[in-house]
């Protein structure tokens, strides 16, 4: 099975995928005019814009859910493994990758917001809708809301599970099956709640644990300070072929820089797109700047991993043939392969700081809540897929099935949260690029359909109107019904 899903991941992250990521999110960027970066300030104030209603979520409890998703243990253990495959440099493309994907994960949210239905009480939506009502393709989009059922609660699963377990194995020695069955309940409690309980634990969770890894952070740089300049030169240098020992690392930097960027983020997965669907706002435009924003939440929790392992010196770095080039100062154990010293650097390293082992356990429960919203996450995506692939069934089978998930993850959970890492890291590693290559070349199809609504809300912004109207027939994009109904009022008022 191990070498089964890593001689897969090598082949869906080949070199072309790459380019379509970088390719598309410089598409976007230009094409929506650099939407990620001259909105910042209106984006901050969209979080807080709207409420719940009894069909969707506010914009605030969303970003915290997409947050909670972003946020994962890619931005700790992700992170190490691109220092270990592309030297200290990959950070840098990470980096780079991340604020031009923002761009993507306007298209593929706001599109998303756009062909929304409203099913059983509550707003649904992802990409499998926009394929099947603005494309018109309903077998693909079936076959994209499978792969997503597939991808993303059962195989991307995995390296969230194995990351928990693990973490409290290396700083308490808690075995994995004990962490992994006590977490599989946790899991069941709250996703047996739905989306409404899935956003209220993410409020509760994500600001708590985004500041308290930032504070972390801190600490270290202040315990460090003497060392800032070295280490950020260093992830400079070596990003450009600059630095004598990592220069040889160029390509792979680049390479796994985007790929842990988009592992980390998402962003062109369609992953954030059923979270952001079920926003109650006035306009498509509104979620696709919120949840663009909360890019740069995870991009920055992942600089904070670097610095972390960077100034305590506490990686090593291998070059493609598989020999180390760099052992570090730090007591790095790196017999069990790249996804086991993933979480094992950042706990050393954290050792390092905090004494008594205290930074260990810290980055254990760290990881537990970074992984676990991740997991609610991606369980609501499978729930989603199975509410659009049995959207003519009826609502009792729709509900059995729905069911029918809830008990079968966290079952898929534990499974997982006892396997080797290899076996783990590579099966969310597939999970992701399978996706990717569907949804980016899906988005790029639709591009005049994003643009259309991003123009609509920029101009209606421009004419002085605090919050934008969509009209979908005013802008001839069809399939969009639902809109005509939520801002019915509005739009009539606007026709006299």
């Amino acid at each position: 099975m191990s070498r089964f899903f890593v001689t897969l991941d090598n082949i869906v992250w080949s070199n072309p995928i790459i380019f379509l990521i970088l390719g598309s999110a410089v598409f976007f960027t230009v094409m929506l005019k650099g939407v990620q970066i001259r909105n910042i300030k209106h984006q901050v104030q969209l979080l807080f814009g709207a409420s719940d209603s009894e069909a969707g979520i506010s914009p605030f409890a969303t970003f915290c859910t997409v947050i909670g998703y972003r946020v994962g243990t890619a931005n700790v253990a992700g992170v190490a493994v691109a220092i270990f495959s592309g030297g200290p440099g990959a950070v840098f493309w990470m980096l780079v990758t991340s604020i031009l994907d923002t761009a993507i994960s306007y298209a593929e949210c706001s599109l998303g917001q756009c062909y929304k239905i409203k099913q059983d009480g509550e707003y649904r939506g992802g990409a499998y809708y926009y394929i099947e009502r603005g494309l018109g393709l309903k077998p693909v989009a079936i076959i994209y809301a499978v792969l997503t059922f597939i991808c993303v609660p059962i195989l991307t699963v995995a390296p969230h599970a194995f990351s928990i377990t693990s973490g409290f194995k290396n700083s308490l020695g808690i075995s994995q099956y004990i962490t992994g069955a006590i977490i599989a309940v946790l899991l069941f409690i709250v996703i047996s709640g739905g989306i409404k309980r899935i956003a209220k634990t993410a409020e509760l969770i994500v600001p708590f644990m985004t500041i308290g890894f930032i504070l972390m952070t801190v600490i270290v740089m202040i315990m460090r300070i003497k060392e800032i300049p070295a280490a950020f030169g260093l992830i400079i240098s070596s990003a450009f072929g600059a630095n004598a020992l990592f220069g040889g690392l160029l390509g792979t930097a680049v390479l796994w820089g985007v790929k842990r960027s988009v592992n980390s983020s998402g962003a062109g997965m369609g992953e954030a797109v059923p979270a952001a669907s079920a926003t109650e706002c006035s306009h498509p435009g509104v979620q696709g700047l919120v949840n663009s924003f909360s890019v740069y939440i995870d991009v920055f929790v992942c600089i904070c991993t670097a610095i972390i392992i960077i100034l305590t010196d506490c990686f090593n770095v291998q070059d493609s043939a598989g020999k180390l080039i760099y052992i570090s100062s730090g007591s790095v154990d790196v017999a069990g392969g790249y996804a086991e010293v993933g979480i094992a650097w950042t706990q050393e390293a954290l050792n390092s700081i905090f004494p008594g082992g205290i930074g260990a356990t810290l980055l254990a429960f760290f990881l537990f809540f970074f992984a676990f919203t991740t997991l609610l996450n991606y369980y609501y995506q499978g729930e989603t897929a199975i509410a659009y692939i049995l959207y003519k069934q009826s609502a009792k089978t729709r509900k059995r099935a729905i069911w029918a998930l809830r008990v079968v993850m966290p079952l898929i959970f534990f499974y997982f949260a006892v396997q080797s890492a290899s076996t783990s890291f590579a099966s969310g590693e597939v999970g992701v690029g399978l996706m990717v290559w569907f949804n980016v070349i899906v988005l790029l199809i639709m591009s005049p359909t994003i643009k259309k609504i991003h123009d609509d809300y920029t101009a209606q912004r421009k004419a002085g109107i605090e919050k934008p109207v969509f009209n979908p027939k005013k802008l001839g994009i069809k399939n969009a019904d639902l809109w005509m109904e939520i801002n019915a009022d509005k739009i009539a008022e606007e026709e006299k």
